[in-house]
């Protein structure tokens, strides 16, 4: 096998807004250690060490994040951003309390008054209540727009709730309006997290989709932990996705796995293009992200 190709090296953001693949309560201790840690100098010792983004849900700790990093300037113009839209648990929440015209106002709230009058006058608003599709994308939108620039906006990557069901009823034109909505608006890579990485690649490839205009982040990890419906169906679909940005993640099985197990196994998977790794202090960011920059590039080397 030729092995990883290290191009994206991401920070994941977990342990930043509490969340754990296996306990709540271990996810809520990182995040309490992490005030007092300033998570915006994780991320800076991450970069430090080799990681080349950050990937992270659009929760307001997030965005906090990203604007200490632009007022400490010291990640550089090649450092990228990769959102995944939406929040999924506020964004559900918001449409279960107060249905599509509570999502529209909170949408709106993110918004200057001139774009607001802007969507009245040309009554977007009274459109979109009849469109689910045009509600999700003017909601992130709204999110992208809290981006700060000059950070850059990579790939914007729809949640893998959102996918993973549109996958499961063969929602087409709604993955085709998120492709080129992304595209054509925000300039970015429109990307997908999937935790059933076969079923999607089978339906894009019936949807004649190319995948070399696509980011996917999904599971790999060497004890086939989330990698649905088995660790051998994905690594074999992997195995025919050339000119395919994939990015693997749950790398760590949710902190069961060590490193140096972690990466020796995806550093043997032919077609993958990184991998996005959470890290709950500056001592694991440099820790993890050296670890991963030289074994995964002394595995390049060895299959080159």
């Amino acid at each position: 096998m030729d092995g990883i190709l290290v191009k994206h090296l991401l920070v994941g953001d977990n342990a930043f807004i509490g969340h754990s693949h296996l306990s709540h309560a271990m996810a809520r201790q990182k995040v309490l250690r992490l005030e007092n840690d300033a998570m915006a100098r994780v991320i800076e010792k991450a970069v430090s060490c080799g990681a080349t983004g950050f990937t992270f849900s659009v929760h307001p700790t997030n965005f906090q994040i990203l604007q200490n990093l632009v007022r400490s300037n010291q990640v550089g113009n090649g450092f990228e951003v990769y959102p995944v839209m939406p929040y999924a648990p506020a964004f559900v929440r918001t449409i279960n309390e107060k249905g599509m015209l509570g999502l529209i106002s909170e949408f709106l709230s993110h918004l200057s008054m001139k774009d607001r009058t802007k969507l009245i006058v040309q009554g977007s608003i009274s459109s979109l209540t009849f469109d689910p599709v045009g509600v999700m994308l003017a909601y992130f939108d709204s999110e992208l727009s809290r981006i700060p620039r000059p950070l850059n906006i990579r790939s914007v990557l729809l949640h893998e709730v959102i996918t993973d069901l549109g996958v499961s009823f063969r929602m087409v034109p709604m993955f085709e309006s998120f492709i080129h909505h992304i595209r054509d608006k925000w300039h970015a890579t429109p990307g997908f997290v999937t935790r059933n990485f076969p079923r999607f690649v089978d339906l894009f490839r019936e949807m004649n989709q190319p995948f070399n205009d696509v980011v996917i982040m999904t599971p790999f990890n060497s004890i086939g932990y989330q990698m649905n419906p088995s660790r051998q169906s994905c690594e074999d679909s992997l195995s025919n996705m050339n000119d395919t940005i994939v990015i693997a993640m749950s790398m760590l099985a949710g902190g069961y796995t060590p490193l140096d197990q972690a990466v020796n196994y995806i550093r043997n998977l032919s077609n993958l293009s990184g991998a996005a790794i959470g890290v709950s202090s500056i001592d694991h960011a440099e820790r993890t992200f050296r670890k991963m920059q030289e074994v995964l590039a002394d595995g390049s080397n060895r299959g080159s």
